[in-house]
């Protein structure tokens, strides 16, 4: 099981609902994270617009899991606040894959990575939400960009597996506005837990208040 941090973002929420991934991942409640909810988990995910303050606040909580050999993915934006690394912005290129589909955000990408082994270049990347300028001295660099910059990196140091990148896989699956992700979502979870999801991605209507009928 996979604990997914949630501070109330929807598409945070409807991936972890989605039948495909309902069983694999738990939603963490931010502000109600404690030893004890991490207890049985094989990974910690921290996605795309998670609150970074209220991280900061129980950064304690994450070192001390990976001290004990767990995995911890980070995506999309973060701050050196909990995270020994400097994250800046930049642009979100949504559109080089109809302007220029041979020059991707990421040029660079370690598909010896579990991660990334076996995906093409479209799957490896698909926007990147800015860069690292700063990564820890005994991390290892998995991507950049074309200008050399750290799109996503890994280190051991800390006793687990800290994944970080700036790509936003798991937001981007929730809204499900970028339709082939579950390339890259179904890879990403078997490396935390060691399980392959199977099937499509589809929401539960009663998970949301609704009932969907067919015409």
């Amino acid at each position: 099981m996979i604990g997914l941090l949630f501070n109330g973002v929807w598409s945070q929420y409807a991936f972890a609902k989605a039948g495909k991934y309902q069983h694999l991942y738990r939603l963490l409640y931010i502000h109600d994270l404690t030893e004890a909810s991490l207890q049985g988990l094989k990974a910690i995910a921290v996605p795309f617009q998670s609150n970074q303050a209220a991280i900061r606040e129980r950064k304690g909580l994450i070192y001390n899991f990976l001290k004990q050999g767990g995995k911890v993915f980070v995506a999309g934006d973060s701050t050196a606040d909990w995270l020994d690394a400097q994250w800046e912005d930049r642009p979100v290129n949504n559109y080089w894959w109809v302007k220029d589909p041979t020059n991707p955000p990421v040029s660079q990408t370690d598909y010896s990575h579990p991660v990334y082994e076996g995906l093409s270049v479209r799957h490896a990347c698909w926007h990147t939400h800015g860069v690292y300028t700063r990564i820890p001295e005994h991390a290892r660099i998995v991507q950049t960009n074309g200008r050399g910059e750290v799109i996503s990196w890994e280190t051991n140091h800390y006793g687990g597996t800290l994944f970080v990148t700036t790509l936003d896989p798991i937001v981007e699956h929730g809204i499900q506005q970028i339709t082939h992700l579950d390339h890259y979502v179904d890879k990403l979870t078997e490396w935390l837990c060691g399980v392959k999801p199977e099937g499509q991605f589809e929401m539960q209507a009663a998970d949301y208040g609704v009932a969907w009928e067919n015409d």
